[in-house]
């Protein structure tokens, strides 16, 4: 067996500079610290440049602060959800794309999630988020 290194044992990770060439921008919003950790830590290792958010309201902080490729967002948040912070910030850029994750169906979302917007039932596997977020972030100009 491969021990696993907690995630509170390691190192804090450097702060995500607002433009490096070449690496898509993406936001992870994600209420459950552990879940959002291991994602963001699974598409840091893909080459994204990872922004993490676990509400919300902390995402439109970061929103407002820095041009993102991609938000990839728990629609399930526990206070404002995933869909109405989806809204506010393709308003805020246009040209943002969106990936979607929740452990209830995409038909119970209904007409909430943009047109254009990719959708990961929950449990995902790391391998297909990955994938997910590559085909969002293509066709993007890099910065």
């Amino acid at each position: 067996m491969i021990p696993i290194a907690s995630l509170w044992s390691r190192a804090a990770q450097h702060e995500c500079p607002l433009h490096e060439p070449g690496r898509s921008r993406v936001l992870v919003v994600e209420d459950d610290l552990m879940i959002g950790a291991l994602a963001a830590e699974a598409l840091d290792e893909a080459g994204f440049a990872v922004l993490t958010a676990a509400s919300a309201e902390e995402a439109e902080v970061i929103l407002a602060q820095e041009a993102i490729d991609v938000l990839f967002t728990d629609i399930d948040l526990g206070g404002r959800d995933g869909c109405d912070l989806a809204q506010r910030a393709l308003r805020a850029q246009p040209g943002l794309s969106v990936v979607f994750a929740s452990g209830r169906s995409r038909r119970c979302h209904g007409d909430r999630i943009p047109a254009g917007a990719a959708f990961l039932a929950k449990p995902y596997r790391l391998p297909h988020l990955i994938q997910e977020l590559h085909r969002a972030a293509q066709g993007r100009s890099f910065s």
